[in-house]
């Protein structure tokens, strides 16, 4: 497979029909003639024989590889890698310590809430 860029295209499509720059101006439509007075088909780029760059991998990838992208935004998962990784060792000492330490939790469950239901 070829890419080709559009003045690639264009300049074949010329090729193809020899038409050349001045030819291919005559007729179209012109607000101010005195912008083309001074045009010479000589003076216009020749197009080159030379091939355009083409991408060609290095590597062999199955065709039937899917490639998903993750909703997550970077930023937030870097952070989140980050706070993991920061707080990771915190979370192990003090899973460490409440399996040592058998004292009640703090928290207590609110009763005041039942209470507010079973009045209405």
């Amino acid at each position: 497979k070829q890419k080709w860029s559009r003045w690639t295209c264009y300049a074949k499509l010329r090729a193809k029909l020899a038409i050349n720059e001045a030819d291919f101006l005559k007729g179209l439509p012109v607000f101010n003639k005195s912008n083309f007075s001074r045009f010479h088909a000589d003076s216009v780029c020749k197009t080159s024989n030379r091939r355009p760059s083409v991408y060609l991998p290095i590597r062999e990838y199955p065709s039937e590889q899917i490639i998903v992208t993750e909703k997550t935004n970077i930023l937030l998962r870097y952070l989140h890698q980050q706070w993991d990784k920061k707080n990771a060792a915190k979370k192990r000492e003090q899973e460490h310590s409440e399996g040592e330490n058998t004292a009640p939790p703090r928290k207590i469950a609110r009763t005041d809430s039942q209470e507010l239901n079973e009045d209405s």
